[in-house]
């Protein structure tokens, strides 16, 4: 199965494709193979993130989000799409802005017929790391554990261009994958 982990903003979209298999016997090489805690073999394809422009009008914005992640639906071909559900108490600014990339998102994946899970952040961190209030680096860390990999790069954008400043969104995009896998 392959899944798209999606964050979702308006700002940036951090996005990432993670397969999953049922190993074989013959897969397993003489030394243990690590796999994922429910003895799946989990595989890091390809991450990035999605970046617009703060000074763009929002359509442009909500329109480079779409065109993106279409191409990215149309190259990597997932089964599905986990999405972060967010939850914001105060900042009504925020949850509109964010509201209208969950809305962009949904609608992409469904013109592309790619099914549509929901999670909250809390639920991914309390999986992941077994507290539902871990920081963005224990998250890393958590993710970096489950894949067993060594590091996470730095993502690209769409243009492919490194993007340092929003690994974090990225990270929360494959941990969002993962969980998708695990639950």
């Amino acid at each position: 199965m392959k899944i798209l982990g999606v964050d979702p903003g308006t700002a940036t979209t951090g996005w990432a494709i993670l397969s999953s298999k049922t190993p074989a016997v013959s897969d397993q090489p003489e030394k243990k193979k690590k796999s994922a805690p429910n003895g799946l073999a989990l595989n890091l394809e390809s991450y990035g993130c999605i970046v617009t422009e703060p000074g763009e009008e929002m359509p442009k914005r909500l329109l480079i989000l779409n065109r993106s992640l279409r191409k990215i639906i149309k190259e990597k071909r997932p089964d599905c799409l986990s999405l972060e559900r967010i939850f914001f108490g105060a900042n009504s600014k925020t949850a509109i802005t964010v509201g209208q990339a969950r809305g962009v998102i949904m609608l992409t994946a469904a013109a592309e017929k790619v099914p549509v899970f929901e999670y909250q952040g809390l639920q991914v961190k309390q999986h992941l790391t077994k507290y539902g209030r871990a920081s963005k680096i224990d998250v890393q860390k958590a993710v970096i554990k489950i894949l067993n990999i060594k590091k996470i790069d730095t993502p690209e954008d769409q243009n492919g261009k490194l993007r340092k400043a929003f690994l974090d969104d990225s990270v929360d995009a494959i941990a969002l994958a993962i969980f998708h896998t695990l639950r």
